[in-house]
């Protein structure tokens, strides 16, 4: 017998798979109970697989896929274990299709054999003068008072299968008749598994769904399953059924693990996957080529044609279930995961494709987070040399400040200068919206409603403002604005108690924060802030801010743990007031995330 493909067209069904195989038709055997799709209701399994055909002949899918077959080589024919209800009812849309289309090709005749009811197949559903007197007749009764040798369940079920999809069929415009026999026949496809010829017919059973558009991993599922008896078919010691059956079983059971922790919420967020990629991104890790196949069925497309290659359907699954290991591993285990999660979360280039290309092969954990190690220090922007970070600006360079910051909140779960090794919540992270935020208003939307200064916000203003501004510097066209600015200055520089701020001054006032006052673009006086929780802080000075932040703490929100110390003053060592964020504040920031960066250095650099 030649070789036969996985899928077929409807028309390849009846044509090119038999011819393939060196088979002359299907056969179903008399054990199997008869033909019993429903046809009359709105929801009979006969209606709903024309809607659903048709629906994607309207929608012009590219493909629609109908459930498997399950076929066993019976000498001369094929003999139909599974798929007999889809076979009969493609094999009645067809007879129908070709008494209305004139000059099409049969290529369903006497290709399925009814052990029980040939003659009638033969005598009316194969050639357009008989199914054409079928629809002649109005009535089930109508039919049997002439045709009494057929009164019998299998053709009361054809009859009337029979009369729906010519009723169906004939409210199709006859311009468009053609072109849905053309995706029935071309488009619309059937996944095929041909077992061996020793298995006991009687005793197989698989599941099925009728006219269900499968998704991609359900297919390679059913590839996989049900191709593992090949696998062995050349081998002296062939398996038993029963031993066939229990792989089945056990492969089904170890697919559901992998389906289950692909899916886990905790997974996906750690990963950074969608939340209904099934398990198709853990497949593309060992199998990168998918990424290129252009198919709405990648995965399948790719799998089923590396298995006409000869790979083996049990060294397929091995390999995506040895992933799934692996990646659970390193979630597992605290370092990695730190260091893992770290790039995957931090805003650079590094997706887990890019990453498990770089440490596909490493076996060993010292040798994964030794990788993993030289791709972070790549990633922050350090410079070892002078033990700082590079400069960085806030309106040019926010996603590397974000990676900073994620940093020195993940260098609390690393085993840097005696901390406790534990698992960074990801989760957290990943679930929010984040943005770098001035810890001293800076931005014209923080400093909108602020209409008043204390004596020791004015202190503050005037360390961070010059103590003069000369009119050619302010790059101000307005004349009368610049006026606003050099006033505004000096009645701040001037002020020693209580000030006001005049809804006329503010535009001065943002520009002579953004514009003058440089320290507050430096790094110490920026902070990492869920978006949620900055909207509500954005209009308050330090104090307020920082009850805030402790209010959100305390009633569960997540803030992360950089922020929270910034805001609590915990890593402030010079002696300072808890109620203000003051220069020397934003100094001494700066100088402890410079600290913690080297000390972070120092940890990577540990190989």
């Amino acid at each position: 017998m030649g070789k036969s493909k996985t899928i077929y067209s409807t028309k390849g069904i009846f044509t090119k798979l038999l011819e393939d195989t060196e088979k002359e038709h299907f056969l179903i055997p008399t054990y199997q109970r008869g033909y019993k799709w429903s046809s009359e209701e709105d929801n009979s399994q006969v209606k709903v697989l024309l809607n659903d055909l048709y629906s994607a002949y309207s929608n012009s899918s590219e493909r629609y896929y109908l459930q498997f077959i399950t076929l066993k080589d019976s000498k001369q024919a094929f003999e139909v274990i599974d798929g007999q209800q889809r076979l009969t009812t493609l094999t009645v849309l067809f007879g129908l299709f070709f008494a209305k289309l004139k000059g099409e090709d049969n290529f369903i005749a006497n290709k399925l054999n009814y052990q029980i009811r040939k003659n009638f197949l033969e005598e009316f559903i194969y050639t357009n003068g008989g199914i054409q007197k079928i629809t002649l007749f109005e009535t089930w009764e109508e039919f049997i008072s002439e045709n009494k040798e057929h009164n019998n369940q299998d053709v009361f079920y054809l009859f009337h299968a029979t009369k729906t999809i010519d009723k169906f069929l004939s409210n199709i415009p006859n311009d468009e008749l053609l072109k849905f026999f053309n995706y029935i026949a071309n488009k619309v496809q059937i996944i095929v598994n041909v077992l061996d010829n020793e298995m006991n017919s009687e005793k197989i059973f698989i599941n099925v769904n009728k006219g269900v558009k499968l998704k991609d991993e359900d297919l390679v599922k059913g590839l996989l399953i049900t191709k593992i008896p090949l696998d062995n078919k050349d081998e002296k010691y062939r398996l038993t059924e029963n031993e066939i059956n229990e792989i089945r079983s056990l492969l089904g059971k170890q697919w559901d693990e992998i389906s289950h922790w692909a899916n886990r919420k905790d997974i996906v967020s750690f990963y950074k996957q969608k939340s209904d990629g099934g398990i198709g991104w853990i497949i593309k890790l060992a199998y990168p080529s998918i990424n290129s196949i252009k198919s709405d069925i990648p995965i399948f497309t790719y799998l089923s044609e590396q298995y006409q290659k000869g790979e083996k359907a049990t060294k397929i699954f091995e390999r995506i279930y040895s992933i799934k290991l692996i990646l659970d591993d390193w979630f597992n285990i605290p370092e990695i995961h730190n260091l893992l999660g770290f790039l995957l979360h931090s805003e650079n280039n590094y997706t887990l494709s890019k990453i498990w290309n770089e440490v596909n092969g490493i076996s060993t954990k010292k040798d994964i987070i030794k990788i993993l190690k030289e791709i972070i220090i790549k990633e922050i922007p350090f410079d070892e040399s002078i033990q700082s970070l590079k400069e960085l600006n806030y309106n040019d360079n926010k996603s590397e400040l974000f990676t900073v910051f994620l940093s020195l909140d993940i260098i609390k779960c690393l085993p840097i200068n005696k901390e406790v090794i534990d698992f960074y919540n990801f989760k957290l992270i990943n679930d929010e919206n984040w943005s770098i935020e001035h810890i001293f208003p800076q931005n014209p939307e923080d400093l909108k409603n602020i209409t008043d200064f204390s004596h020791k916000e004015i202190d503050i203003l005037k360390e961070l403002l010059p103590d003069k501004i000369n009119e050619d510097e302010i790059s101000v066209k307005d004349a009368d604005e610049k006026d606003k600015i050099i006033n505004l200055l000096s009645k701040i520089k001037n002020t020693t108690d209580k000030l006001c701020i005049a809804d006329t001054e503010k535009s001065a006032l943002v520009y002579l924060l953004s514009k003058n006052a440089n320290d507050l673009h430096r790094i110490g006086n920026l902070a990492l802030l869920e978006l949620g929780i900055n909207s509500s802080l954005s209009n308050n000075f330090f104090d307020k801010k920082r009850k805030k932040i402790a209010s959100k703490v305390s009633l569960g929100r997540f803030v992360p743990f950089h922020t929270y110390d910034v805001f609590s003053k915990l890593i402030i060592k010079e002696k300072t007031n808890l109620h203000i964020w003051s220069r020397s504040d934003i100094l001494e920031h700066e100088k402890y995330i410079n600290e913690r960066i080297n000390e972070l250095f120092i940890y990577l650099k540990q190989i």
